[in-house]
This record gives structure tokens, sequence and C-alpha cells, in this order.
């Protein structure tokens, strides 16, 4: 079993002390942060030692939203590229991330290294994640994989599968990296079509990755299945699998992660809690002991690669995101993604709820080239299930010619009355 390649860049980023290295950068990072307005205010220039991280605030979605340009600590002609994200908190006023070009040469550097455990020199990846943007996911993957050297597919993120699917049986790429989803749909429809592709990996990130598209990837095109955790204010790139598949190991030359309780104290190996992490290494707009929202835990002991670097269990879900309705019934998007996605023709779907009212409104999009499904025939499905006592269940099917709705964001239950979401 091959050793993750972070392990190798990251022992020569660090020359073989890491937690050296990473109380040198942290310092450095606070010094450099008293250049801005928030931090100025809230946090010392210097710590002792990495423990003493604990004893610093957190910030959340929330610190960005509210305070802006307040966190950036360089000149703002020394910025390169923002990006706005939109938020589900109580303002639904946007954040915005700002990046140096050193900024994004650091996750080039780190997908550049991460993206050997995917593919090989010489070898081609087909990138199916939005790739019109310079300084965008696409962009980055792209210009990542130039450095090892591999030939990259800029595709894009998929609107039409039959394109898609040509592109895999013509260009025969040897891996892709995109969005579970998305990816899921487009290895049914080579399968219902007969397409050959040449695909023997596919790494899946951006959103939550349900069990059922590991399994169908590995059963339809017998690839390895790799994943990766990140986010935009990670800079993108977080935390990827080995060939262990056990968890996420860390970008722990760039980023310190935490797992924290709800007082924001961090939490033994093995404990559940939430992902908080501080940046080592960038300037425009450092963040420090970041609340993410997300659900996992540091995991123990050592990697079955031979790996010392940490590692996070996959994603869990999202602090505070359960939706549950007056009957009791709690509603999570990734319960309903093992039980719809087990009909080979759903190609995604949306849910609705109304707690108050005990609704559950199920807008699923059906493939016609690999099949039809009827409300009756998901209705028992679901009752089968468990997931749906209590609650009345409206379901609204749509019959797509080989097309994926776009819709925005990640896939999460809306809700009516609450104004919450649940992964």
């Amino acid at each position: 079993m091959r050793i993750t390649p972070l392990d190798g860049w990251a022992g020569e980023m660090t020359g073989g002390d890491l937690a050296g290295y990473q109380l040198r950068k942290l310092n450095e990072t606070l010094l450099a942060a008293q250049s801005g307005i928030y931090y100025r205010r809230t946090l010392p220039g210097r710590v002792e030692s990495l423990s003493d991280l604990r004893l610093l605030p957190t910030i959340d979605s929330e610190t960005l939203t509210q305070n802006g340009t307040g966190l950036v600590c360089v000149p703002q002609d020394a910025i390169s590229r923002v990006v706005t994200l939109t938020t589900s908190g109580s303002t639904g006023a946007p954040k915005r991330i700002y990046f140096t070009e050193e900024d994004q040469e650091l996750t080039i550097d780190y997908f550049a290294n991460g993206l050997q455990t995917v593919v090989k020199p010489g070898e081609t990846m087909a990138i199916l994640m939005p790739c019109e943007r310079p300084g965008g996911v696409g962009d980055l993957i792209a210009r990542s994989l130039k450095r090892i050297p591999v030939s990259s597919v800029r595709y894009g993120l998929v609107s039409d599968l039959a394109p898609c699917a040509e592109m895999l049986g013509s260009r025969k790429p040897e891996a892709l990296v995109g969005m579970p989803v998305q990816v899921l749909a487009l290895a049914r429809y080579c399968e219902a079509m007969g397409i050959k592709t040449g695909i023997s990996a596919v790494l899946l990130s951006a959103d939550h990755i349900p069990d059922i598209a590991r399994r169908e990837l590995r059963r339809i095109w017998g690839c390895r299945v790799y994943e990766h955790y990140g986010m935009t204010e990670m800079g993108l790139g977080g935390a990827i699998d080995c060939d262990a598949h056990d968890g996420y190991h860390i970008r722990e030359n760039d980023l310190l992660f935490e797992i924290l309780d709800e007082k924001g104290s961090p939490l033994a190996d093995g404990v559940f809690g939430e992902v908080a992490f501080t940046t080592l290494t960038r300037r425009g707009m450092p963040l420090i002991r970041y609340r993410t929202g997300d659900i996992s835990c540091m995991l123990p002991g050592r990697c079955g690669c031979g790996s010392e670097l940490r590692r996070i269990a996959p994603i869990r879900g999202r602090i505070g995101r359960d939706i549950v309705a007056d009957c009791g019934t709690v509603i999570r998007m990734r319960d309903f993604d093992e039980v719809l996605f087990t009909m080979p023709c759903t190609s995604d779907f949306r849910l609705t709820a109304s707690p108050r009212e005990n609704l559950l409104k199920i807008e699923i999009e059906v493939q016609e080239s690999i099949g039809k499904s009827s409300a009756e025939e998901i209705t028992k499905l679901l009752q089968k299930s468990g997931l749906t006592g209590g609650l009345k269940v409206e379901i609204d099917i749509t019959n797509r010619p080989n097309a994926l709705s776009q819709w925005a964001g990640k896939r999460t239950v809306l809700s009516h009355s609450t104004q919450q979401s649940s992964t």
C-alpha cells in the first residue's frame, strides 16, 4: 500500500518537525494578523505553545459576514481573488473570502501533491468542476496537474449526460474529479448506454458523499474511489483520502485542525464535534479557529498507509441543521440519499420540509434513458425505510432527457417554517 504523497510533501516543508513548524507558522500568522482591524482587537501577537491555541477566541461564518474586510490583513491591491458565498444565517448576507496570488499558489501546491494519490504522471484527468473562472477550483486543479505532470480535460459541471459520457468514451481519461451525485448519474448513464470508459480512479469532492455512490462507482467502473474534504474558507483544499481509505489526511503544513465542543474547547481523538481550523500560511485573509459547522472527529493512531499525518473521519453532518418535524421525525438529506439513490434512474432530488405541518415535499429527477419510476413505487420504498413515519409526503417526478439540474449550493433539506437546512 502506498503512503499518502502528502506525507513526503509535508515532511519536506516542515523539515521533519511538524509541531515546531506549526508553532512557528502560527506565531507568524498571529503577528501578520495584527494588520487586520478585527484581529488587532481580539488576538495576541504570539503564543508560547500549540496548546495555547485553545485560549484564543473562535470565529465563524457570521464573523466573516459582519466584519468583511476587517479580517483582511494585506493592502487591497495585494488581493487577486475574492469569492462571494451566500450564507444561511439570520441576515442572509453574503460572506466574502479574500486571497492573494501567493495564497492560491499554496492550494495549487497542495493539489499537485494530493492528487498524486489519484492519478499518475502521464495520465489524463477529467475535471467535472467549475472551470470557467481563472483562480476557481477547476482552474487550480488543472494548473496543479501540469506539475505532476498530468493532462487535463477541463469539462466543467455536468449539465447533459450524453456529451460528457461521449467525452469519457472518446478521450479515455484514466481519472476524473467531480461532485458525488453528478458522477454517480454519469456512471449509471454510461452503464445504461454501454459506453466503455478508461476510468480507473475517481475523486469525489464539494458535497456530502453517499455510501451508495462509492459502491456504485466501484461496481460500474471497477475503479478506486477517493474522497476530499475542503471548503472555500480553507482555500478549497483541506484533507484527502488515501489507499487505506481510513479517513482524510489533513493538509497539516498549511492548516491546523481542531475538533471542538459547543463551548469551543478541543475534544479528544475519536470524539465527534465541530471541525475548526486555523490557516498557518495564508496572508490575505488568515482565519484563526474558524468554526466550519461540519461534524467529524480526529481519528486516533497511525493510518494504515503508514503516514503520521493526522486524519479526520468523513463528515457526518452539520451542527444544528437537523430538521425535526412536530411529529418527531428527523429529516436529513444523507439518510434519503441512501434510499432514493437505490433507484438507478434517480439522478438527483430535492427535499423541502414544512416541520410544523409534518409535510415533506420530494422533487425527484428521473433519467428516462436509464428507467422510470412512479410516486407509488417511491412511497413504498420510503415507507419500508422508516424515514417518513408521521409525515405527509408529496412526490413530484420530473423525467429528464439526460439533463441534470444545476441547483445552486450544496444539497440540503430546505425548510419553509424554520429556514434551516440539513445535510
